[in-house]
């Protein structure tokens, strides 16, 4: 009897001992990940505002009732939904464009792939400053080219005019975000066995039926990781906006993170900059279980 509950302790150290070596980890990614995100869910449910020290009274669910009245809050959440929606699915279109033309043989293509990828490979804050200077209204390369060419007489604001701005932070974020949905479709339309597309021929389906008999079928799985993927970066970016405009002009442009942001160290309204970065938490995690949900039917039908 004793020898075999100690072989049992001995067994169970030994089984624990990875679980134990994992302790100190997890205590630091409670202390940087999960900690700030409950305290910043209380600050939501008070009052406390830096230009009025000392008061933090809890006021529970008076800031998300005052931003479902703000009209500021309400522009800046539908621009960011647009934002995010148009950023998913012009990339995937033209991500898919092209990796249906680098999945064939084509001479130089890892060259092409190389030059394609660039855009994503580059950190952020070098692509959009190199943008800000490209969309210069006075120095800019496109409107002198523009002027040069003749078709322009004024310079064009792409970053001040109202009815331009938005199409240009979105274009700006699909240039960024297009390389990885292109890879990884690529990767995914590498993996469709050839003799599919062989049998599809010789029974005279052309393109149009092949692309949606056979590849968008075959790649879904990948398709739908990369479009939630994207979405959820998309949604949660705060750099591309910020450099190119600071959510300018007069607003504009703001998506949630540039608000919270603004919210926060600029009106000094901590709370109310919790309470919107508590919505922005609620959509990414309906959007996470979205992603859960399907995979967990896909892999019923499995």
């Amino acid at each position: 009897m004793k020898r075999s509950s100690s072989k049992t302790a001995v067994k169970w150290r030994k089984e624990s001992r990875p679980y134990l070596m994992l302790i100190p980890a997890a205590l630091v990614l409670l202390l940087i990940s999960v900690y700030p995100v409950l305290y910043g869910i209380y600050m939501s449910m008070t009052n406390k505002n830096l230009l009025r020290p000392g008061r933090n009274d809890f006021i529970f669910l008076d800031n998300f009732i005052k931003l479902a009245q703000d009209q500021e809050f309400l522009g800046s959440l539908g621009f960011t939904f647009v934002y995010t929606f148009s950023v998913v699915a012009v990339s995937y279109v033209v991500g898919l464009t092209l990796a249906l033309l680098l999945n064939r043989k084509i001479r130089f293509g890892a060259l092409f792939r190389t030059i394609f990828l660039l855009p994503w490979v580059i950190p952020a804050v070098v692509a959009v400053i190199n943008w800000t200077w490209v969309l210069n209204d006075q120095v800019g390369i496109i409107n002198i080219t523009l002027k040069k060419l003749g078709l322009i007489e004024k310079p064009v604001l792409f970053l001040g005019d109202y009815s331009l701005v938005r199409f240009t932070v979105i274009l700006v974020s699909v240039w960024k975000q297009m390389p990885f949905m292109m890879i990884t479709l690529l990767a995914g339309l590498q993996s469709v066995p050839a003799e599919l597309y062989e049998a599809a021929e010789m029974d005279g389906a052309g393109f149009r039926h092949t692309l949606t008999g056979i590849t968008l079928p075959l790649i879904k799985p990948i398709s739908f990781i990369s479009t939630i993927l994207t979405f959820l970066w998309t949604f949660n970016t705060f750099e591309n906006i910020w450099l190119l405009t600071g959510g300018g002009p007069n607003g504009y442009t703001y998506t949630l993170p540039i608000l919270s942001y603004y919210t926060a160290f600029l009106r000094q309204n901590i709370s109310y900059a919790s309470a919107i970065a508590v919505v922005m938490i609620l959509v990414l995690l309906l959007i996470s279980l979205v992603y859960f949900r399907v995979q967990f039917r896909e892999k019923g039908r499995g």
